[in-house]
């Protein structure tokens, strides 16, 4: 495990050495005098870094970043986000591991168990995209994106059914990209 940390940290320094821009760069080039506000690129988690290192083959990035919205895959969606929100119970950890899988966890589990799930039914995995929150009352959390057709909708263990990431109530923070090694900060 010391190695794997190790190996994490340095792809880590490496990755944000060569793709960290500034936190808002505005372009002020145009003629009407509009600006444009760049997001900064941000390095993805190391609990979510260390946890790639053990599933290589679910952390590589896909040919398709978004999937076809159809009445299947709403309910393919909808099935896996109530099964994994029924298979693990809450619990507060505390030591920032993102497994997957667990009998006991906290909301990055059940992001990276439903991300799994849904890689394993067919769903390309560049369509689905992590991203870490605050919610209304400020604490972090972690969700699930489905980049679709139709827009992104959000797979929560705190919820019953699935919304559109615009109907979530959640500021932000850090998005997956298609690749899912290269995160921005919104």
């Amino acid at each position: 495990m010391f190695k794997k940390a190790i190996i994490a940290l340095a792809t880590i320094a490496a990755l944000g050495a060569t793709s960290i821009s500034s936190a808002y760069a505005i372009n002020l080039g145009s003629a009407r005098g509009a600006y444009k506000v760049q997001r900064q690129t941000s390095v993805a988690p190391i609990a979510f870094s260390l946890y790639c290192l053990d599933h290589i083959d679910e952390c590589t990035k896909s040919s398709r970043s978004q999937v076809a919205y159809t009445s299947k895959i709403r309910g393919l969606l909808a099935s896996v986000n109530r099964s994994v929100n029924r298979s693990i119970r809450p619990l507060n950890e505390r030591r920032d591991v993102w497994s997957l899988n667990p009998a006991y966890g906290d909301c990055d589990d059940y992001v990276m168990t439903k991300r799994s799930r849904l890689i394993r039914a067919g769903v390309p995995s560049s369509a689905l995209r992590v991203a870490v929150v605050r919610t209304p009352r400020g604490e972090g959390h972690a969700i699930l994106l489905v980049k679709t057709s139709a827009g992104e909708y959000a797979l929560d263990n705190l919820r019953k059914t699935i919304v559109k990431r615009n109907q979530t109530g959640y500021r932000f923070l850090n998005v997956a990209s298609a690749d899912p090694t290269r995160w921005s900060a919104h």
